[in-house]
């Protein structure tokens, strides 16, 4: 199974082009059961081009044979009736598609700095050929506040706790909208957690004891493959660096088996990361 992550930033490439065309192209290359794409956008005048403004459509027009998980953070009325939307995008192969729902992520008040709502979408995805299933969090987490960031870092962590416990008591047997979902132990969060691989953040998050850094899981005596300013020196004059992960819990480490990083496009001002589980 191969599972693609993506700041896709709306088509924007590093050329200052709005082409969600090539980011498509580019997607479907990549061949992989799950698409996990951030900063998708409906009817954002800011970011969508004027001859195609509803993204979600033309993103699930173009992978029909995925079934797609929407994450709308955003929501507001937009000019002649359509709604303004901004958020997260899942697709998943069919049949693989077993569940999925939308997790509005914390939002604490951090004063003189900009905030912009965020969530994780969360999938539950069957393994081809497989009984096996996992579950996988598509997020993009809060930039200009530290405070902010680690209160949505520590919402994930109390759900992933909170399917321990519900694996260890489960409901009682139910009909219809009651039936217990699948809450498989194996998972994986993934997408642009805004941290960087030198900073507190992540040294906090992986001392939580609770997920494992694919990348190093593969590559234990190498910095990650930089994941943002490769081709966009104005948004990111600190250079190329990691931003975007996949976190595995200890149920999922056996099951990686490759992790790359497209450095070549320039499509977007984030790079795609690509993972293969056995």
């Amino acid at each position: 199974m191969k599972i693609l992550t993506w700041n896709i930033q709306c088509g924007l490439g590093c050329d200052g082009q709005i082409r969600l065309d090539r980011i498509i192209e580019e997607a479907k290359a990549f061949a992989a059961d799950v698409l996990c794409l951030q900063e998708v956008a409906r009817h954002f005048p800011e970011y969508c081009h004027a001859q195609q403004p509803d993204q979600l459509s033309a993103i699930t027009e173009a992978f029909t044979d995925y079934v797609p998980f929407w994450g709308a953070a955003i929501n507001w009325p937009g000019e002649g009736g359509s709604r303004r939307e901004f958020g997260n995008l899942t697709l998943v192969r069919q049949p693989l598609a077993l569940d999925g729902r939308i997790h509005t992520l914390p939002m604490p008040p951090a004063h003189g700095v900009k905030q912009m709502p965020r969530c994780a979408v969360e999938a539950i995805v069957q393994m081809p050929e497989s009984t096996r299933s996992l579950r996988i969090m598509n997020t993009h987490l809060a930039f200009h506040s530290q405070a902010e960031r680690r209160a949505q870092l520590g919402y994930l962590l109390d759900w992933e706790h909170s399917i321990r416990q519900w694996n260890e008591a489960p409901c009682a047997t139910a009909q219809g909208s009651y039936q217990f979902p699948p809450r498989p132990l194996a998972s994986m969060l993934c997408g642009d957690l805004n941290l960087a691989e030198t900073s507190d953040d992540y040294q906090w998050l992986l001392q939580q004891h609770f997920w494992l850094d694919a990348w190093h899981l593969l590559h234990p005596e190498s910095a990650h493959a930089p994941t943002c300013g490769v081709h966009d020196a104005d948004q990111w004059p600190e250079g190329p660096h990691c931003r975007d992960f996949a976190l595995v819990s200890e149920a999922l480490a056996s099951w990686v088996k490759a992790i790359e990083v497209d450095v070549r496009t320039a499509s977007s001002d984030h790079q795609p990361l690509l993972v293969t589980l056995a």
